[in-house]
């Protein structure tokens, strides 16, 4: 008996290693690439490809060499349009590296256009007075409470808005809307929940990010889950993946689990990713 326990608490002690030892070193690690097909026209010949990326949270063990990494599988998609949906860095006061950052970001390369937005963590630990010169010099357009169109070669448009953060900016949808007809809109929003203050129905989709989907999800245990999505506001509704927004069957709103990690430097059950969209207009 004395033996079966001894066994029982080295093979417990052993699966609790190993669990953390993966949580912590392995999947945090491993970004993975989700594709999705939008058809905005079902007789539509033509094809973008839209490429999100969301909560890097660059710190000290998480730093440009771990986004180069993203980077690269960023442009193994060859995108047409890039966007990033907040939270560069995890806190500019405690870790910062703008040069290789704005260097590795340089890297993305994106046929039509880089488009940012602003996120909680772009304004918080002093990051706000940094933060639009870093995505400028890295190429990206970065939208706070505007929109911008871009055309394509079949001389159809695609409009882009982005929302100011809603935790620590001031967004305003109405403000940011253009007079402009065009073919497919894609609205950007940090926060997911925040977006149910608007009439969205313009828009085709929505992306947003800022829950990392939890961080951990452990299978059967819900509630570890939900602690994780504790810690962020504005993202208990909607937390990962698509969503219905305005009906049944409309998947408007998709919430990417980001790349980085906060809090924890850890992930299990929800591998970092990024999401291509393949958009047929």
């Amino acid at each position: 008996m004395f033996k079966w326990l001894i066994t029982f608490f080295i093979v417990i002690i052993a699966s609790l290693g190993g669990f953390l030892y993966y949580s912590f070193k392995i999947e945090p690690y491993q970004v993975e690439v989700v594709e999705y097909v939008s058809i905005k026209d079902k007789e539509a010949e033509d094809e973008i490809k839209v490429v999100q990326f969301s909560d890097v949270h660059i710190k000290e063990d998480f730093t440009h060499e771990n986004l180069e990494e993203a980077v690269n599988k960023i442009n193994d998609q060859k995108p047409d349009f890039v966007v990033f949906t907040g939270d560069l860095y995890d806190n500019y006061s405690i870790y910062n590296d703008d040069e290789n950052i704005i260097a590795t970001l340089n890297k993305i390369v994106s046929k039509l256009g880089k488009i940012a937005i602003w996120g909680n963590r772009d304004y918080g630990g002093g990051a706000a007075q940094h933060y639009a010169q870093i995505m400028q010099k890295a190429g990206f357009v970065l939208l706070s409470n505007q929109s911008q169109s871009f055309s394509l070669e079949n001389n159809k448009k695609v409009l882009f808005t982005g929302l100011d953060d809603a935790l620590l900016g001031a967004p305003d949808l109405e403000s940011s809307k253009i007079d402009e007809s065009v073919d497919y809109s894609i609205l950007l929003s940090h926060e997911p929940d925040f977006i149910n203050q608007y009439d969205t129905s313009d828009y085709n989709i929505i992306l947003a990010g800022h829950s990392h989907g939890g961080q951990v999800h452990i299978p059967f245990i819900p509630s570890v889950n939900q602690t994780g999505l504790s810690h962020y506001s504005h993202s208990k509704k909607y937390s990962k993946g698509f969503y219905d927004l305005h009906k049944e069957g409309d998947k408007k709103i998709y919430v990417n689990s980001g790349i980085g990690t906060t809090h924890i430097s850890a992930r299990f059950g929800v591998v970092p990713e990024i999401t291509l969209f393949r958009i047929l207009i």
